[in-house]
């Protein structure tokens, strides 16, 4: 019985056992140096690429405040015009403000309402097209103030001009009751405006 293997092989068997204990030497001295090695590297890598971001995020700061402030300015500004996009529904919108401004204003709306509305079309628009209104109304003066008042003091902006007041004499005893022979009830007329947001030509 041949115990130890044959001249010839023992070289091959050399380098094999040799190899093995290389293998077994990394497995329990090296390997978890290696892999961790590998693990941070690629932990660096990520670490490098984030601080690259970063460093372009930073460099693009002042470029994205002036961006940021040039958009609030923009809003704001679009802010300031009628938010509907054509005349028509403009003019409505309009007078839809000028309605909820009677009911939020006046103390008795039966004595405060609109007897005619008629829209004018801007016949000669400049940069931003003006959408008119021509009212008519009546109403007691205290009531009268609050509303025009209410109307310029808000946004999107609407002026009032050409302010037409006539003053008629309250008779019925239902006026006398609410104070309003004291100012006597008004005929007013006048043209209330504002602008829409879209250039002209633009």
């Amino acid at each position: 019985m041949q115990l130890l293997p044959n001249r010839e092989n023992n070289k091959p068997l050399a380098i094999g056992l040799l190899v093995i204990a290389a293998m077994l030497i990394y497995l329990g001295g090296f390997h978890w140096f290696v892999t961790r090695h590998v693990d941070l590297t690629e932990e660096i890598s990520r670490l490098e690429g984030s601080v690259a971001r970063f460093k372009a995020a930073v460099a693009r700061r002042p470029d994205l405040e002036q961006r940021l402030t040039e958009l609030r300015n923009e809003r704001l500004d679009n802010a300031l015009f009628l938010p509907q996009s054509n005349f028509n529904t403009a003019a409505a919108g309009l007078v839809r403000r000028l309605r909820e401004s009677i009911d939020q204003q006046a103390e008795d709306t039966e004595l405060c309402s609109v007897s005619a509305t008629q829209n004018r079309a801007d016949s000669e628009p400049e940069r931003f097209e003006q959408v008119t209104v021509n009212v008519r109304m009546s109403c007691p003066l205290p009531d009268m103030v609050r509303i025009l008042y209410a109307l310029e003091d808000n946004v999107p902006l609407i002026f009032v001009d050409n302010l037409i007041i006539n003053q008629r004499i309250a008779a019925d005893r239902r006026n006398r009751r609410v104070g309003v022979d004291a100012y006597g009830q008004l005929d007013v007329r006048f043209d209330m405006y504002g602008f829409l947001a879209g250039q002209v030509g633009g």
